[in-house]
């Protein structure tokens, strides 16, 4: 089969993370109340099963009336180099929930490299999410813009 390494990295990391058990069951991993999807995007049929993708993606903040232009700059800039994403990608899911991604090479995960990265992942997921419902909320009188910095 040719997610038998993914599988086998799943539970591998369910060894070391107790609390996510069923997590070659469900494909998702919930960090404090922020869910994670995660998925194997497989290797061209010639290639090597550890050249398939991991990948994972949880909702960053929604905007219901759409996103402001704003907002839409912010991803942009983010997204140049990964700045402040730790290599993950900040993207659209639909008209109006921002989603933050990433892809890694399975042959090149163990489960403590897994869990490394889902802690990021949740981690810049809060970051952002305070950011841009801060950035999308009207600036207090006599507030004044400022760039954004955080670090990869």
């Amino acid at each position: 089969m040719r997610q038998d390494r993914y599988l086998a990295l799943l539970n591998a990391y369910a060894r070391r993370r107790p609390a996510h058990a069923d997590v070659a069951r469900t494909q998702e991993v919930v960090i404090d109340g922020r869910a994670i999807s995660l998925w194997c995007a497989p290797a061209e049929a010639e290639a090597d099963a550890e050249d398939a993708l991991l990948v994972c993606r949880t909702d960053v903040a929604r905007f219901p009336a759409g996103l402001p232009a704003a907002v839409c700059r912010l991803l942009l800039q983010a997204n140049n180099l990964w700045a402040g994403t730790h290599g993950a990608t900040l993207g659209l899911r639909g008209h109006d929930t921002v989603m933050l991604s990433a892809a890694r090479r399975i042959g090149s995960l163990s489960a403590a490299t897994l869990d490394t990265l889902l802690v990021e992942l949740h981690i810049d997921a809060c970051t952002w999410a305070a950011q841009l419902t801060r950035r999308a909320a009207p600036p207090a009188a006599g507030a004044e813009a400022g760039m954004l910095h955080l670090r990869a």
